[in-house]
């Protein structure tokens, strides 16, 4: 039985990465993939990388580190990869190796350091030791490479199938036993098509003839001996292809690699099934680089449960990905999220935290860990967190507004904050999307409680905006004393209020103060429409939008307090 298995990671210095950061792995009861998310500048390649460095699927060497590849490209900042893993213990018995069900834990370390002026490599080598494991890299931003069996100029095999193939075929004991049968068959074969009779050569034979004699003159008549041959018996199926049929003639097949990106996903995503299911007794590693790319969300959704999930049954999974479609949102065990700093100019692991990470480290037996708790049944996931869940995970930061006309006025707010500053129309349209902003309407103060928590749960920056609902605004500060809502209730406000609908109105809004943060909310007094001077109630987008759009409105703190200036960063210079 084989077994690999990846414990930890640790980071240093390595390209976006300065700080260490550690990342440690489920165990594997876990049966669940692990997903690496971030939006597209949180460098999501780079934690790839590393794991790939210590497997060798990318060749580590004394001179593999450029000065590209150090933080801040600064020769004082000096990579260093750790990492620890599971694996079974292998020997070779005659000339063949076996690998034992009992395992062990080992530490491999990658770091650089400068000798003789130049940065060099040194290592604790993994290298020979993964051919005797199941260790599987697919990067699907390169579909076609992927199914390619072809070696590459430096006579290396960079495709998993390729290698899948090659081992299959090397380590077959049946196939290796007719390997000379198979060899003759083929060689007569070939002199029978080649050279039919010595008077009746093809012309292909004839034209091999005439290189060897014009070769053997060129080289002064040094006897010399050419022939047109089939690679080595290994090779030969190297050099194959991968032929399908799609609803036509079985004899008209086409190679694989002629067809769309998707039709080739859908074939890698069999050629996945289908060494899962050979590798029933071993446990192996599968890494993905966005296996949603060329995938509708329908697929995507597919691939997760029929790939991802079914592998890590029994495989350690591994994957990077941009899509909702592709996690399991009330599982937190599964994740991995990283954010770019831009002060620090580092990528960060936001989630899971330290305190966090080891915490589940130790319950993972345990306890399931649930991303909100405040969920308690199906309608409401569908109605407060599957429609936000993909701006919410994949942005930098969010803000949260109570309706859809909140969102309609603050989007058209904050584009004329950016014109403001930045004199570039087209530029403050894009403004939000520049900085990877989502502006989301929850639609109900309640449902804010919950995508609160999933902010602070992953530790993404937010900010909300609601009406207050009352006209006196001092409200806010009283409010914000209690810690408790037993502590709010006995407030003499809350006590002397005879009317239950405006102590429902006080306590929703407490538990807004209470669980966004004082400095990450802002209330509209009594109301938006209030702040725009719309007195209906008809809630009319068309005449909102009037109103905002009139040359006469102006843009106050009432409306746009300076904290969501300073959380829209509107002014920090950017370049453009």
């Amino acid at each position: 039985m084989s077994k690999v298995r990846i414990n930890s990671l640790k980071v240093k210095n390595y390209r976006s990465f300065w700080e260490e950061q550690s990342f440690e792995f489920p165990w594997e009861d876990y049966k669940k993939p692990v997903a690496i998310i971030g939006y597209n500048n949180a460098w999501k390649t780079n934690l790839m990388n590393c794991i790939l460095y210590w497997i060798w699927e990318k060749f580590v060497s004394e001179n593999t580190f450029e000065k590209h590849d150090l933080h801040n490209l600064d020769y004082k900042n000096h990579i260093l990869i750790k990492s620890q893993l599971n694996w079974s213990i292998y020997w070779q018995i005659e000339k063949y190796w076996k690998t034992y069900d009992q395992t062990i834990w080992w530490d491999y370390e990658i770091k650089t350091e400068i000798k003789d002026n130049e940065l060099r490599s040194e290592w604790t080598s993994f290298f020979w030791k993964n051919k005797h494991y199941n260790i599987f890299y697919i990067n699907f931003h390169k579909i076609k490479d992927e199914i390619s069996t072809k070696k590459s100029s430096w006579w290396n095999l960079n495709s998993f199938l390729a290698k899948h193939i090659d081992k299959l075929v090397k380590e077959d004991v049946e196939m290796q036993k007719r390997k000379n049968d198979f060899k003759n068959e083929v060689e007569n074969a070939t002199k029978k098509v080649l050279n039919w009779s010595k008077n009746n050569w093809s012309k292909l034979s004839t034209f091999i003839e005439n290189i060897k004699l014009n070769y053997q003159h060129n080289l002064r008549n040094i006897a010399c001996e050419i022939d047109f041959w089939l690679p080595d018996y290994e090779d030969i199926f190297l050099q194959m292809m991968f032929k399908v049929w799609l609803n036509g003639e079985k004899e008209k097949l086409v190679p694989i690699d002629h067809f769309w990106d998707w039709y080739i996903s859908m074939f890698v995503m069999a050629v996945i099934q289908a060494i899962a299911g050979e590798k029933t007794k071993d446990q192996c590693l599968f890494l993905f680089e966005e296996p949603e790319s060329f995938l509708h969300e329908n697929h995507q959704e597919y691939f997760y449960k029929m790939v991802l999930c079914k592998l890590s049954e029994n495989h350690q999974v591994i994957y990077t990905t941009h899509s909702d479609k592709m996690i399991d949102i009330f599982d937190t065990r599964w994740l991995i999220r990283l954010e770019y700093n831009e002060e620090t100019q580092q990528t960060e692991k936001k989630y899971p935290q330290e305190k966090q990470s080891l915490d589940f480290i130790e319950k993972i037996k345990e306890e399931n860990t649930w991303l909100v708790n405040e969920i308690k049944d199906f309608n409401n996931y569908i109605k407060m967190i599957e429609p936000n869940l993909n701006k919410i995970l994949f942005s930098k930061k969010v803000i949260l507004v109570e309706w859809p006309n909140d969102l309609l006025v603050y989007k058209y707010l904050i584009e004329q904050k950016a014109k403001n500053f930045w004199h570039d129309e087209s530029f403050s349209k894009a403004y939000l999307n520049f900085h990877n902003i989502a502006i989301i309407p929850h639609h109900w103060k309640a449902t804010a409680w919950i995508l609160i928590e999933l902010c602070k749960k992953i530790w993404l920056d937010y900010f909300v905006i609601n009406d207050w609902d009352f006209d006196d605004e001092t409200l806010f500060d009283s409010l914000s004393k209690y810690e408790t809502e037993e502590e709010m209730k006995n407030w003499s406000e809350y006590i002397s209020e005879i009317d239950s609908n405006k102590k429902w109105m006080i306590t929703t809004n407490w538990k807004l103060i209470n669980k966004a943060w004082k400095e990450k909310i802002h209330f509209n007094v009594k109301k938006l429409e209030s702040l725009i001077w719309y007195n209906s109630n008809d809630k009319n987008p068309s005449k909102i939008w009037e109103k905002i759009t009139d040359s006469s409105f102006k843009i106050d703190e009432k409306i746009f307090p300076k904290s969501l200036e300073k959380f829209l960063e509107l002014k920090q210079q950017t370049n453009l």
